[in-house]
């Protein structure tokens, strides 16, 4: 995830992802709660459809923002605590004098890992383990690598395909969530899903029971576009996560394999999604030349024909009584994104930014000091939005990128399996003394570890 527009201004060092070497959180204990409760409200979360109930803690609450809140939710504000029996635990958001305390009610400690990732991972929170989630016996978490960067993978076609648009006939495939092969293929023939799981949070989760008789099946008209959505969807990463022979324990709320017309486990909001009714352009795309034709900068799932998939789901609102136009004031999607995008930083702690001078990004110079952060240990790693271009980065004033890093603290040379993602060739500039930076570390491609601005060759707090 790169920086908020309005932060390029300035020269950036872009580091993404990193794994710190030790890891661990940025915290010891749970975090302070204030004990002051302005109110609360109980609303159904639209990503997970699970029921949630936040409460809004600390003295720097009004009825008026946390009104604004429930809102946002379609909910309303009411008085006191959040209160049930059983709760898997709570989500804790904001600062220690304006806390939002997300409790998720539940008695299963089964869905206590995919809560703590949840949280963490998307909301960019700390999660909190309740009475359900607090015992010894809960399954132990995924271990394995961090965010793999994508490749661009070439085959021979399958036995009885045609030959490929590639080299020697190859089929090339980018094994990235964005990716796509080419039409009429199926992305996980030609690309690793493996891989594509590491790239964006993945946890399965119940699809809607769709009707198994839909009458339009029987249109002649529908079906064709019904098969050219899924040929599309097929050819595309999003099966790495919704078809369930390809997901390690599932489906992710909608299935490609749902009996009877798998269009129905849509939602309304994820119809809106796919259709490009809702701004998704946070998640990125590869530019459809180098997709194998494929865009997703128009609609949420990728296509060879923008248009034709923006009408097939404006179809799909239309027979469930809603239109695009319902969506139209919606936040762009995701939200965890979104709320990245809006981030303005502000002066390093401490301890981080460049404090001597001749320092580079990536060569045998001075320290750079970054933070510890979160040391991701899961293979279905954070989100994806797209890797940083080259063009953009020199576009946007970036100084370097380095990409794939295992740096020891502070970082006074290229980490060992670190590349350099910009510039392409030779090594950066020389940070200038007396010059403001903007430093953005990412412990994988969608969540920062370090976010802040530094005056080289001075103290950083004076940014």
């Amino acid at each position: 995830m790169l920086p908020p527009r309005s932060s390029w201004t300035l020269p950036l060092l872009v580091f993404a992802p990193l794994v710190l070497a030790g890891g661990g959180c940025n915290r010891t204990g749970d975090p302070l709660i204030p004990e002051t409760v302005l109110g609360h409200c109980t609303y159904k979360n639209r990503f997970s459809d699970r029921t949630e109930c936040r409460e809004y803690r600390g003295d720097r609450w009004d009825e008026a923002g946390a009104s604004a809140d429930c809102g946002e939710w379609g909910a309303e504000l009411e008085g006191g605590a959040c209160e049930y029996e059983d709760i898997l635990g709570a989500c804790v958001l904001g600062d220690p004098e304006r806390v939002i305390r997300v409790v998720v009610p539940g008695a299963d400690a089964g869905d206590c890992r995919q809560q703590e990732r949840g949280c963490e991972i998307f909301g960019g929170g700390i999660f909190v383990p309740g009475p359900v989630c607090g015992g010894e016996d809960l399954p132990d978490p995924v271990e394995g690598n961090v965010f793999q960067w994508p490749v661009l993978e070439c085959k021979q076609p399958l036995d009885g395909e045609p030959a490929g648009q590639g080299e020697g006939g190859d089929v090339c495939t980018w094994s990235m969530i964005s990716g796509c092969t080419e039409p009429g293929r199926d992305f996980s023939a030609y690309a690793s899903c493996d891989m594509v799981r590491t790239q964006r949070p993945y946890s399965a989760q119940p699809t809607p029971q769709p009707e198994v008789e839909d009458p339009r099946l029987g249109d002649p008209a529908y079906a064709e576009e019904l098969a050219w959505v899924t040929e599309q969807v097929s050819a595309c990463a999003c099966v790495c996560c919704h078809q369930t022979s390809l997901t390690p324990d599932g489906a992710a709320i909608w299935d490609l394999e749902a009996p009877g017309n798998w269009i129905n486990t849509f939602t309304p909001y994820g119809l809106a999604f796919a259709g490009g009714f809702l701004d998704s352009s946070l998640l990125g795309a590869y530019p459809a030349a180098e997709n194998n034709g494929f865009d997703r900068a128009s609609t949420g799932l990728p296509t060879t024909d923008p248009e034709r998939m923006r009408a097939f789901f404006a179809a799909e609102l239309e027979h469930r009584g809603l239109a695009p136009e319902d969506f139209a004031d919606a936040e762009p999607t995701p939200a965890p994104f979104y709320q990245q995008y809006l981030f303005e930083p502000q002066a390093c702690a401490e301890g981080e930014g460049g404090r001597r001078r001749d320092d580079h990004v990536g060569r045998r110079q001075r320290p750079l000091r970054v933070r510890a952060g979160r040391r991701r240990a899961e293979p279905r790693g954070a989100a994806e939005p797209r890797p940083a271009r080259r063009d953009t980065l020199a576009r946007r004033g970036a100084v370097g990128q380095l990409a794939d890093a295992e740096p020891q603290r502070p970082l006074r040379r290229a980490p060992r399996g670190a590349r350099q993602g910009f510039p392409k060739d030779g090594s950066p500039p020389v940070l200038k003394a007396g010059s403001k930076y903007y430093l953005y570390v990412l412990a994988d491609i969608g969540v920062p570890i370090t976010r802040c601005l530094f005056n080289y060759g001075g103290d950083p707090r004076a940014a």
